[in-house]
């Protein structure tokens, strides 16, 4: 159920996080509402992901600019072994 513009913003960002863990199993993403609208923050796996969050946000909240300052983890394998001193 999306937010409302009438609920204080600790509820909106709190029903955007409950659906962000619910729906997507993610937990490390930092949402923030101001006057410029929605900023969300944190690092997450792939750049789809990005976009899910994304469209989960503008979802939930409606009528809001969502800016995603999200990062994508690089999770690709060393080039060599690690040297150990």
């Amino acid at each position: 159920m999306p937010s409302t513009p009438s609920e204080p913003d600790e509820y909106r960002i709190g029903r955007v996080q409950d659906a962000l863990a619910h729906q997507l199993n993610e937990l490390d993403v930092t949402v923030a509402l101001t006057g410029g609208g929605v900023f969300l923050t944190g690092t997450v796996t792939t750049p789809a992901r990005c976009e899910e969050i994304t469209a989960l946000v503008r979802r939930e909240l409606p009528g809001l600019e969502v800016h995603n300052d999200l990062s994508v983890a690089s999770l690709t394998e060393p080039d060599g072994a690690e040297e150990i001193r």
